[in-house]
């Protein structure tokens, strides 16, 4: 996927074919204001009392406890962000195509992680700073009691029930697998569509302190427990146990530098079973001859946030060639 700038009418197509246009001051001026403007929706609670019912800006300045004049122009931004629609009586709704998205009570909710873009906007301030010194933010030792693990694990969760199902599907397991462990499962959402889907199977996530505590929270609000456990610890030091029927290392590897990956992977092929499966899901990036995407930002942001990378495929075969594994087959996840 692409993010670019919509031409309105007949003169701006021209100007952008013309190059007359500073998309440049266009992408950074109004992608920050988009941005932040959706995000607004979320903390101040306006989609969520949308979902309710139509409102004036009046009447949701009153219940959110907001100023009318602030409110208004938040609602005229969310129209122009497609978000929310004016109605001919005055009253603004949620717009029917981010009803799904945005509606608190529908399964495809992404609330949680538009409110963590909060803590990612915070990171993505110091971009800077990152590219000059190479030390990146590192995500994942803030303090276990951090209320940043909880946003994030949540923001992830939501994410993760979008492609879940298509996921699992994929993944052949052993006849008969009884155990699984989850390497960085986080939400351990993935682990548990796997177990709903196969008799008798229990799975075992294993992750950082203040991960895991969201993820138990998660997985027992879902009724899941009895399917899935969590275990606190450094998968890099960890002991990893087994034998497993199935290991999942899922958006891991970005974190991770080559040589940790090939190790951790030798350390799970260690700790499989002789017909195990080692499932490997990775936002994977291009290779430099092909179109420009938004995968770069994609992989700067793993910069930032680890000091890591997007990998190509080609990358993330030599890590399970060096680790002595045979990859059966690959597929794309199209959610």
């Amino acid at each position: 996927m692409r993010l670019g700038l919509k031409a309105d009418n007949l003169l701006e197509r021209v100007a952008d074919w013309f190059n007359l246009a500073p998309q440049p001051l266009a992408h950074a001026f109004y992608g920050m204001m988009a941005s932040r403007t959706l995000m607004a929706g979320v903390r101040l609670g306006v989609y969520a009392a949308l979902a309710e019912s139509a409102a004036t800006a009046e009447v949701l300045a009153e219940r959110l406890k907001l100023s009318p004049e602030g409110t208004r122009a938040l609602m005229e931004a969310l129209v122009a962000c497609e978000a929310v629609e004016r109605q001919r009586d005055g009253r603004y709704r949620l717009a029917p195509r981010s009803k799904r998205w945005l509606d608190p009570r529908s399964p495809k909710y992404v609330g949680a992680f538009l409110e963590f873009n909060y803590a990612q906007w915070d990171w993505w301030t110091g971009l800077e700073g990152v590219v000059r010194s190479g030390q990146a933010v590192d995500i994942h030792h803030f303090a276990p009691d951090d209320p940043r693990w909880r946003d994030y694990i949540h923001a992830m969760h939501q994410l993760a029930r979008l492609a879940a199902p298509e996921v699992a599907s994929a993944i052949p397991l052993p006849r008969g697998a009884k155990s699984l462990l989850d390497l960085g499962g986080a939400h351990g959402w993935y682990a548990a569509e796997l177990c709903l889907r196969h008799r008798g199977l229990k799975a075992t996530v294993l992750d950082l302190e203040g991960s895991a505590r969201v993820g138990r929270d998660i997985i027992t609000s879902a009724g899941l427990s009895h399917l899935v456990t969590h275990r606190e610890g450094d998968l890099l030091t960890a002991e990893l146990g087994g034998p497993y029927d199935a290991v999942l290392l899922f958006q891991v590897m970005h974190h991770l530098s080559p040589a940790q990956n090939v190790a951790l992977l030798r350390r799970v092929r260690g700790a499989l079973g002789s017909k195990g499966t080692l499932a490997v899901l990775e936002y994977l990036r291009e290779d430099i001859q092909d179109p420009a995407s938004s995968a770069p930002l994609i992989g700067l942001h793993y910069f930032l946030t680890s000091g890591a990378a997007a990998y190509t495929p080609a990358e993330v075969e030599g890590f399970l060639d060096d680790a002595g594994f045979r990859i059966e087959q690959t597929r794309p996840i199209r959610h």
